[in-house]
């Protein structure tokens, strides 16, 4: 199945732009990818030197490609994290507190993002499959 060039935001034209209006005259020290591949790449451009690019899914077919110089000379920083990694090494408290926190970010940034369908866990298999539809806007969400 073909991939559209961005997802999301990225998919939007213009879209840098509007990050870097949102964050006025501060720095954009870490951005998190939950897409990889080009997305990502275009992601390290909004960072000061010494950012960080925080990647936790692989939507994307595509690797990520970064020249060695890029990540060098303004000594950026790509992490990977991994949600099974995390759900076998992390304490319960961690486990709980990382949820709590996710949660209280989320509500407090919904109205900023357009939610495309919710589904309830036994509609799992309808909810994936709609995550990742050609030409989707918006955020899929699943709820117990």
């Amino acid at each position: 199945m073909g991939r559209p060039a961005g997802y999301g935001l990225t998919a939007h034209p213009g879209w840098a732009d509007e990050v870097r209006k949102a964050a006025g005259s501060r720095p954009v020290s870490v951005a998190i990818d939950p897409i990889g591949g080009k997305p990502a790449e275009s992601l390290l451009d909004l960072l000061t030197p010494g950012g960080r690019l925080v990647g936790y899914g692989l939507i994307a077919e595509e690797p990520i490609s970064v020249h060695a110089s890029t990540r060098l000379n303004r000594s950026l920083t790509l992490r990977r994290k991994n949600i099974g990694r995390w759900l076998s090494e992390a304490s319960a408290e961690r486990r709980g507190s990382d949820g709590a926190t996710a949660k209280q970010i989320a509500l407090g940034l919904k109205d900023q993002f357009e939610v495309a369908a919710t589904y309830g866990l036994g509609e799992l298999a309808d909810a994936v499959e709609h995550a990742v539809r050609q030409g989707r806007v918006g955020l899929v969400l699943v709820r117990p």
